[in-house]
């Protein structure tokens, strides 16, 4: 089986990169607002330019890294998965014998034995135990830059793609909308969030307060909600 090979740069350098990436993003998004807040007509001709701003997985992987965490080892997460990395699922052990695990003392590979035998140890825990408990289950790790290679990957492959099939629109929508709905495909599946209709319709109408009030996600936190629901009314203003 092909493993994912690590890369050179550790996480922790990926995901400063990307955070700067992210300020960039955001001081553009702030110096759009300012100009329509000061401006008795905004020329309209400039506004696509500074509104739809491509969506940087990097950045994007560094926003999520606020909600999904950053683990090295094998977790269960709320939903009963095993779990790595920046909320990466583990749906089977052929899942977790893809990637590069090491032994955290020794930085050793680990053999497909150890691999599966970590996996298995973990899932029986089952969901609810602290952090601990699960690193405490097995001295397996990630290889340095996976976490973030795996988020970046997703984000590129899997959500992107099917983001712009739920909304054929969705490359020109506000960069706040378009951080708002990546979250909840990161947090959902493409599959969970084109169960949000009226959220989807919202937003190809281009009406993002309606979307604000329909984003509401009933098994996650209520502060990453409230941060799903401001970008939506962040790009409501900046379409306004």
């Amino acid at each position: 089986m092909t493993r994912l090979a690590p890369t050179q740069s550790s996480i922790d350098q990926l995901l400063a990169n990307a955070a700067r990436a992210a300020e960039d993003v955001a001081a553009a998004i702030g110096a759009l607002s300012a100009r329509q807040r000061v401006a008795a007509v905004p020329a309209r001709s400039a506004a696509p330019a500074a509104r739809h701003t491509a969506p940087n997985a990097r950045a994007l992987c560094a926003e999520l890294v606020r909600w999904e965490g950053c683990c090295q080892h094998m977790y269960i997460d709320a939903r009963g998965f095993v779990t790595t990395g920046i909320g990466h699922p583990l749906r089977n052990a052929e899942a977790a014998l893809a990637l590069p695990w090491r032994h955290r003392a020794t930085g050793q590979p680990a053999t497909a034995a150890e691999i599966r035998a970590a996996f298995d140890r973990v899932r029986a825990q089952g969901s609810g135990h602290k952090v601990l408990s699960y690193r405490l289950a097995s001295d397996l790790v990630l290889a340095p830059g996976v976490a973030g290679d795996l988020a970046i990957r997703r984000i590129e492959r899997e959500l992107l793609p099917g983001l712009q099939g739920l909304c054929p629109n969705f490359d020109r929508y506000p960069a706040p909308a378009q951080r708002a709905l990546v979250d909840m495909a990161y947090n959902l599946g493409i599959v969970g969030l084109g169960k949000f209709r009226k959220l989807l319709v919202a937003c190809e109408r281009g009406d993002f307060a309606t979307a604000a009030d329909n984003c509401h996600r009933r098994t996650s936190r209520d502060t990453r909600n409230a941060a799903a629901r401001n970008l939506f009314l962040d790009a409501a203003n900046l379409s306004a």
